[in-house]
């Protein structure tokens, strides 16, 4: 048995990761802490286990930019907490929020110049265009160690065995429901874990119908461009679609 038990949770940009940030905090206080890479750059697993071990006393960590690749430290049991959401809608999410955010970021501004083509040119055009297409497929991929550009036939099937073996994927539109399910799982390790309901950072109610919203993107942004989306998202809709059917299958 593990002399110690650590949550691990990868913050992904506009999937619910403020509202389990909130959730861990709630719970665990000055036990849990976030941190990034270097520059907000990659935060790699020798870092993260580094981070662990001279910091015995944090039982909860979050991180918007670790490698999704767990570490491996004698005497500590790693729990992931992921959650994924249905590309497009993320976009969609991505979008709005970039719209209306304060801060002088690329994406804020070029949001504010024009509309959902002209930014999505941009986002394809810029070293984040990920952050536009197969947005979890490129996180999920590094989950047995990174992989350069050119083993780009290699990622899908990367992707898709993190989803596979990882203890607990989430669902953004199943928020409450999947940290129902994160709390029976954690519960050996962390009995007096309670999920609350937080919605932070979000600017439409994650459980409203899907296809509701989907619909009336497509109509904002016109047929044309919801099309190439879909084009551009097709390995994440077939792993959207797996981690659905995982969830219905566990609860």
């Amino acid at each position: 048995m593990a002399d110690r038990n650590v949550i691990i949770h990868y913050h992904l940009f506009k999937n619910a990761g403020s509202s389990v940030d909130t959730i861990l905090q709630h719970n665990f206080g000055d036990a849990w802490a976030e941190i990034e890479g270097p520059d907000r750059k990659k935060l790699t697993r020798n870092m993260m286990k580094d981070f662990i071990i001279n910091n015995p006393d944090k039982k909860a960590i979050s991180s918007h930019t670790a490698i999704i690749s767990l570490p491996k430290i004698k005497g500590v049991n790693i729990i992931p907490i992921f959650f994924y959401r249905h590309p497009i809608d993320r976009i969609r999410s991505a979008y709005d929020f970039e719209r209306v955010q304060e801060e002088d970021t690329p994406g804020a501004r070029v949001a504010k110049e024009g509309d959902f083509n002209h930014y999505m040119a941009w986002r394809l055009a810029s070293p984040a265009m990920s952050q536009i297409s197969n947005f979890h497929m490129a996180r999920l991929k590094d989950f047995r160690g990174p992989l350069s550009n050119t083993q780009v036939e290699l990622f899908r099937p990367r992707a898709l065995h993190a989803l596979k073996v990882l203890p607990f994927v989430g669902l953004v539109e199943r928020f409450d429901q999947s940290m129902e399910a994160f709390e029976k799982l954690i519960h050996p390790a962390f009995p007096e874990f309670k999920s609350i309901s937080a919605k932070s950072n979000t600017l439409s109610d994650p459980s409203a119908a899907i296809e509701a919203k989907l619909k009336s993107f497509e109509r904002e942004i016109g047929r044309h461009a919801y099309h190439n989306l879909l084009l551009l998202n097709s390995v994440d809709l077939e792993l959207y679609y797996f981690v659905k059917n995982k969830l219905w299958a566990q609860t």
